[in-house]
């Protein structure tokens, strides 16, 4: 041992000791004590304190089991040496205390090495996802703390005990007692929950190594989501006939992952995508027979739907989901029941699953081509096959399409809203709170202006933010922008999806492709109140590119938070190059804005 240490573990026994002899207050020791001990991490400070009160409870301890007088003695001296020190020590009224200072010194030196163990486990798991790990090094300082200050209550009752004191504090030593044993109790809990967790995790990491080096499309199913090789968690399909996952091999797959409900939107884009015909592929050839080609009646399926449903502790039966008896006839189903423990949490960590529908696109090989079709799947539908989104197949690609007309066009095929339009229609489409009062105010007998409310708030708001992911994907992965949030389409959406979550929406747009000549609030409108009573169209737009530019040179007005989505990680802020934080608001990243 170095000579500093030795001299700091003399000079802490003294202040446990001597000091208290002397009358010292032993919250003035303890300061003193934290003081010199700063330098240290935590678990050497309690060490320390721990080596310091051995030093004098040593020999304490040594006497106290000591064989009593006129019992089986060993033949060497120093037992009866013990013996004698003993009765020396510890006056005969305060004997009764030497048991549970026992105990209490018992369990310091348990608890001082269930730290240890903490702080080394601490070590050789850093940079792992180990949450409680992470919890319990955080409570090391506090448990720390209170370890040291027990330790020094235990000596400075030791020192009473041996001090020739008349009266025992028989209360302090019980308050201690229950006190460290607490603690100790909680610390060994926190290790063992620890020690379980990161087995988990090991658990866990093999299974990651398995899933993500797939030999087909088959072999990952099995991987992802057996419980073993020989278990099967799929359902019986809606034919009674049983699922194998060899029944899946050269063929795509479009995992559908949600909650207990899927909504009744999604079911409805996932029927079309189930019923397209280029799901299906050309006929499979057979082998030649007597020189004649046996060809199959049925089409082969190239793309299958699998549901996977994400549920909560609990949960009983898998015909008892909202959505089994709708999503049954559409796609093979996972009952969650059977399935691999950490399916779920590879799910959830892996490819960001939260809570809403989610659309996972793997090719016949097992790997993943899209963590995330659902977005374009909401504002494509068929138009998005092969629902990759990549370079090749992308639906933006090498197309001005109008977001107006494809969030609303259910609308406006229901309607015929748009049919033979000409050149100067222009439409005011709004939808809020208190917006048709506003909007014929500002229309007034403007024939050139007609109006066009929004009849399904909810929808036209889930399809915006759609089709706003699917923008800022298909910006990034066709390098239409540098900034993605600089893309005049994607400004566009982003006004018009703060406008609606603040009250009201208005949009502005010319001819039959919908062309945006305003986007804002309502409220906004009395600004082109103007404009719009005396067909000053060009001035409309001008004033909506003149805010656009005005945003991207200002930047800060383009910082959103950008909704949740898997391949979205990388998009950081235009202007002071903050991380864009995932969440399902549009709002800027800055508290002092807007």
């Amino acid at each position: 041992m170095p000579s500093y240490i030795s001299r700091l573990i003399d000079w802490i026994c003294c202040e446990m000791t001597c000091q208290a002899r002397h009358g010292e207050n032993v919250g003035q020791r303890l300061r003193l004590i934290f003081d010199r001990l700063q330098i240290y991490r935590w678990t050497t400070q309690v060490l320390l304190v721990l080596a310091a009160f051995a030093l004098q409870y040593g020999d304490f301890c040594c006497a106290h089991e000591a064989p009593p007088e006129g019992g089986h003695v060993p033949s060497t001296p120093f037992p009866k040496a013990l013996s004698s020190l003993k009765r020396k020590v510890v006056p005969d009224g305060n004997k009764k205390g030497i048991k549970p200072l026992n105990k209490v010194a018992s369990d310091l030196c348990e608890l001082t090495s269930s730290l240890f163990d903490l702080t080394e486990m601490v070590n050789q798991h850093r940079g792992k996802h180990v949450p409680e790990l992470a919890k319990a090094f955080r409570s090391i300082p506090g448990w720390s703390c209170e370890t040291i200050i027990a330790i020094l209550a235990a000596g400075n009752i030791f020192d009473q005990i041996t001090g020739g004191y008349t009266e025992f504090p028989e209360s302090e030593v019980e308050s201690l007692k229950s006190s460290v044993s607490n603690r100790k109790s909680t610390v060994l809990a926190k290790v063992d929950t620890c020690k379980k967790e990161i087995g988990l995790l090991e658990q866990y990491l093999m299974y990651m190594k398995k899933v993500e080096a797939p030999v087909d499309i088959a072999d990952f199913l099995r991987s992802l989501l057996a419980k073993d090789s020989k278990q099967n968690p799929f359902v019986i399909d809606p034919n009674n006939t049983a699922v194998e996952f060899k029944g899946f091999r050269k063929k795509n797959v479009l995992l559908i992952i949600s909650d207990q409900k899927i909504s009744d939107y999604d079911i409805a884009t996932l029927e079309r995508i189930h019923h397209d015909p280029r799901r299906v592929g050309i006929p499979k050839e057979e082998d030649r027979k007597d020189d004649v080609i046996q060809i199959q009646t049925e089409k082969e399926t190239l793309y299958e739907l699998v549901w996977i449903p994400i549920v909560d502790a609990g949960h009983d039966r898998l015909e008892a989901l909202p959505s089994f008896k709708s999503v049954r006839r559409l796609a093979f189903v996972v009952d969650p029941l059977k399935m691999n423990k950490f399916a779920s949490r590879y799910i959830k960590e892996e490819w960001r699953f939260k809570r809403e529908t989610m659309v996972v696109v793997l090719d016949a090989l097992g790997w993943v081509e899209n963590a995330d079709a659902m977005p374009m799947l909401r504002t494509w539908e068929t138009e998005a096959f092969p629902y990759t989104g990549n370079e090749s197949t992308h639906p933006w690609l090498g197309q001005s399409w109008s977001w107006v007309r494809l969030v609303l066009r259910e609308q406006i095929v229901r309607h015929g809203t748009l049919d033979a339009p000409t050149k100067t229609d222009y439409k005011l489409i709004y939808g809020g709170t208190a917006a048709a009062t506003l909007a014929t105010e500002v229309t007034g007998e403007n024939a050139n202006l007609s109006v066009m409310p929004i009849e399904d708030p909810c929808r036209f708001f889930i399809l915006l933010r759609s089709c706003l992911i699917s923008r800022l994907q298909a910006v990034q992965i066709l390098n239409i922008e540098r900034d993605p949030l600089r893309d005049r389409i994607v400004y566009e959406m982003c006004e018009a999806h703060k406008a609606f979550q603040s009250g009201g929406v208005a949009i502005i747009a010319k001819g039959h492709d919908l062309q945006v000549l305003h986007v804002g609030l309502m409220s906004d409108l009395k600004s082109v109140r103007d404009q719009v009573a005396n067909n000053e169209w060009k001035a409309l737009a001008e004033g909506h590119e003149k805010k656009y530019k005005e945003a991207l040179g200002q930047s800060m007005c383009l910082h959103v938070y950008v909704p949740h989505h898997a391949n979205l990680g990388d998009l950081y802020c235009p202007g002071c190059s903050r991380f864009m934080r995932h969440d399902l608001r549009l709002t800027c990243c800055h508290s002092e804005s807007d």
